[in-house]
C-alpha cells in the first residue's frame, strides 16, 4: 500500500512537470517563434555574394590588352587577434605579423602595428592575387599559425598584359572595382557583369548543408576593338621619337581606315595603366578626343571643299595671290614671302597659301563658310563614342566680326580635336561620306552596329580634293620631304601658333605643329594624323610631325598589304 502511494506521488510529479513542459513549448512556440528562427537562421545561414569575372578588352584579332585575375582585399579585426591571446597556446601578434608581412611583401612594423591598433576593422592589402593568399593560407597552415583575424573580400585585379601599350585608350580601373578612365569606364555597363549570391546553410557544428543559389552570377563581356596592336606599337614609337626630338608638351597620332575603323590611337608620352600611380594626371588623357587646338593649314581643305561642293569655285579656278592681304582691321601675310602669284585651288593647297584660302572663303562667304564647318562635322563630337570627348568651338555666326573670315579659312579663331581632324580627311578619302568613327568591333562576341554614314561632297568633289592634297607631298609642296617609295601620299601640314590668353595674343615661338592626309592618293587606304602641342622652340607641321606620319605610313601601308597606287 506504501509502494502503491510512492507511485502515485511520483506519477502526480511527472505528469505535473510534463504539462509545464509542454506548456512552455507552447508559449516559445507560440510567443518566440519569429525570435527563434530568426535567431536559427542567422546561425546557421551564411549569405556569400559571388564576385562577377570582368570582362577582357581585346584588339581586332582577340588578343588580350585588359584581363582581370582573382585578388582579395585583405583587412585585419584587431579584436580577434587580441582575444587569440587567450589560446592554449597563445598565439602573439609578432607571429601573424611576420607571416603577413612575408607573404604580402609588406612592412613587418607597419602590419604589426595595424594588427593591434584600436580599431575593429584595419585594411591590411588591396587586391592582392589569389595565388600570394593561397601562400599565405598554406604556409599559415604548416606554421600552426591561426589566420581568424583576417578577412578576405574577393575583388577583380584588372592586369594590361601589353604594358604601355595602348595606355590612355584602356584607361584605369582601381583596386575598388571601380573603373576610372577611358575604354574602361566607356563600357563598364558590358566589361563589369553581374555578382551572384549564395545562402549556404551549416549545422550548429559548422558542417556545410547545403548551398542556394539566390543569384546567378553572369561574368562580364568582352570588348574586341578594331585597334591594330602592330600598327599601334609603331605609332607609339613614332611618337617616341618625336617627344625625344621636339620635346613637345604632348602629342597623338590616329591611324584610321576611311571608312572610320580606327587601327590605332597613339599618345605621348605613354602611360603605363598597371602602374597608373607613376604618370602625372595630364598624361593619362587621350590626346585624340580630348586635345583642343587651333588646326591652321590642315582646316584650309574646309574652305576649298566647300567652294567646289557650292560651285564657287572649279580646280581650275585662278587667283591672284599677293604676299599679304588686309582684312578690316588685320594684315595677314603668307609664311614665305612672294611675289604677286597666279595661282589655282590645287596649288594654294600645295603651297599652303594664307592669302589665297582667305580669298576662296570670301567668296563663299561666311554664312556659307560657317555652314560647311558644321556640315564637315566641327563644333560637335564625331559620334566616336569615347567618354569626355571633346567637340572643339566655333565661333556664332552673329558674332563674326570684320576680320573672322581672315582667321577662320586658315585655321585660328575656331577650336578642333585631332579625331575632328582624321574624320575630316576620312571623309575626304571615302568619296565624301561623313561617318561615325569606330573603335569597337564586338560586345560579348556580337558585332556593334554603326549608324549610316551622311553624303555631304559630292564623289568628284572628293576626288578632286584628293588630287589637289597629293600636291602638297610633292615638289613644291610643303610636306615634299615626307616620302614612302612607291607610294603617292596626300594630307596636309598645319603649323598654329597658341594665343595665350594672359597676354592676349598669338606667341610666334608656342604652336602646334600637325600633319593629315591618307595613301594612297588615288584610292586611300589609310587616313593619318599626327598633331604635336608645342614643340620646343616652336617649328613647322612639317618638320615636326612630318617624320612620323611618314614611319606610320610606311609600315602600315606595307604590313597591311596595300598594293602601290
Amino acid at each position: 500500500m506504501y509502494a502503491d502511494r510512492r507511485l502515485r506521488v511520483l506519477f502526480s510529479i511527472a505528469m505535473f512537470l510534463l504539462v509545464v513542459a509542454g506548456g512552455r513549448s507552447v508559449w516559445f512556440a507560440l510567443a518566440k517563434a519569429d525570435t527563434l528562427t530568426a535567431a536559427a537562421r542567422g546561425q546557421q545561414n551564411t549569405p556569400r555574394e559571388i564576385l562577377a569575372a570582368r570582362g577582357e578588352i581585346q584588339d581586332r584579332y582577340g588578343a588580350p590588352l585588359a584581363v582581370s585575375e582573382p585578388a582579395d582585399d585583405v583587412a585585419v579585426s584587431p579584436r580577434v587577434v587580441t582575444e587569440q591571446l587567450t589560446l592554449k597556446p597563445a598565439q602573439r601578434p609578432q607571429q601573424l605579423a611576420d607571416l603577413v608581412a612575408s607573404e604580402l611583401d609588406l612592412p613587418e612594423d607597419e602590419v604589426l602595428k595595424k594588427l593591434t591598433a584600436n580599431a575593429g576593422y584595419v585594411r591590411l592589402a588591396r587586391s592582392v592575387p589569389d595565388r600570394k593568399v593561397q601562400a599565405l593560407r598554406d604556409r599559415a597552415l604548416k606554421m600552426n599559425v591561426s589566420l581568424a583575424a583576417l578577412t578576405f573580400e574577393p575583388r577583380n585585379r584588372r592586369i594590361y598584359p601589353g604594358g604601355a601599350l595602348a595606355g590612355q585608350l584602356l584607361g584605369a580601373y582601381g583596386d575598388d572595382d571601380k573603373a576610372l578612365a577611358g575604354l574602361e569606364i566607356g563600357y563598364d555597363k558590358s566589361l563589369r557583369g553581374t555578382n551572384g549570391k549564395e545562402l549556404e546553410t551549416r549545422s550548429q557544428t559548422g558542417s556545410p548543408l547545403r548551398t542556394v543559389t539566390e543569384r546567378k552570377m553572369v561574368p562580364g563581356k568582352n570588348v574586341s576593338l578594331t585597334l591594330d596592336t602592330r600598327i599601334q606599337a609603331v605609332a607609339e614609337e613614332a611618337l617616341q621619337q618625336l617627344g625625344q626630338t621636339y620635346r613637345p608638351k604632348k602629342a597623338t597620332a590616329i591611324v584610321m581606315r576611311p571608312d572610320g575603323e580606327i587601327l590605332s590611337m597613339a599618345n605621348w608620352p605613354r602611360v603605363d595603366p598597371n602602374q597608373p600611380g607613376e604618370s602625372p594626371e595630364w598624361a593619362k588623357a587621350n590626346s585624340a578626343t580630348g586635345f583642343t587646338y587651333e588646326p591652321g593649314s590642315t582646316f584650309k581643305a574646309v574652305a576649298v571643299g566647300g567652294a567646289l561642293q557650292d560651285h564657287t569655285v572649279t580646280p581650275t579656278s585662278q587667283f591672284t595671290v599677293p604676299y599679304s592681304i588686309q582684312v578690316a582691321d588685320r594684315v595677314i601675310k603668307d609664311s614665305h614671302g612672294h611675289g604677286t602669284e597666279v595661282m589655282t585651288p590645287g596649288q594654294i593647297l600645295a603651297q599652303s597659301s594664307n592669302v589665297g584660302t582667305i580669298q576662296i572663303g570670301q567668296k563663299l562667304g561666311s554664312k556659307r563658310f560657317d555652314g560647311w564647318m558644321r556640315k564637315l562635322g566641327f563644333g560637335s563630337t564625331t559620334g566616336l563614342g569615347w567618354p569626355g570627348e571633346e567637340q572643339g568651338l566655333l565661333p556664332k555666326l552673329e558674332n563674326y566680326s570684320g576680320s573672322t573670315m581672315g582667321n577662320l579659312p586658315i585655321g585660328q579663331g575656331q577650336l578642333v580635336t585631332p579625331m575632328q581632324i582624321a574624320n575630316l580627311y576620312a571623309t575626304i578619302a571615302n568619296g565624301g561620306m561623313l561617318r561615325h568613327p569606330s573603335l569597337v568591333r564586338t560586345i560579348g562576341g556580337q558585332r556593334v552596329a554603326r549608324p549610316a554614314g551622311k553624303r555631304v561632297l559630292r564623289p568628284d568633289v572628293a576626288q578632286q580634293l584628293r588630287g589637289m592634297l597629293a600636291g602638297v607631298f610633292e615638289a613644291g609642296g610643303t610636306a615634299s620631304a615626307v616620302k614612302v617609295p612607291g607610294y603617292q601620299l596626300a594630307g596636309k601640314t598645319g603649323t598654329s601658333n597658341v594665343f595665350d590668353t594672359k597676354l592676349g595674343e598669338y606667341v610666334e615661338n608656342r604652336n602646334v605643329a600637325s600633319i593629315a592626309g591618307f595613301a594612297p592618293a588615288n584610292n586611300p587606304k589609310l587616313v593619318i594624323v599626327v598633331v604635336a602641342d608645342e614643340p620646343a622652340g616652336g617649328g613647322y607641321g612639317a618638320t615636326v610631325a612630318g617624320p612620323a606620319f611618314g614611319d606610320i605610313a610606311k609600315f602600315a601601308l606595307q604590313y597591311l598589304k596595300i598594293p602601290p597606287k
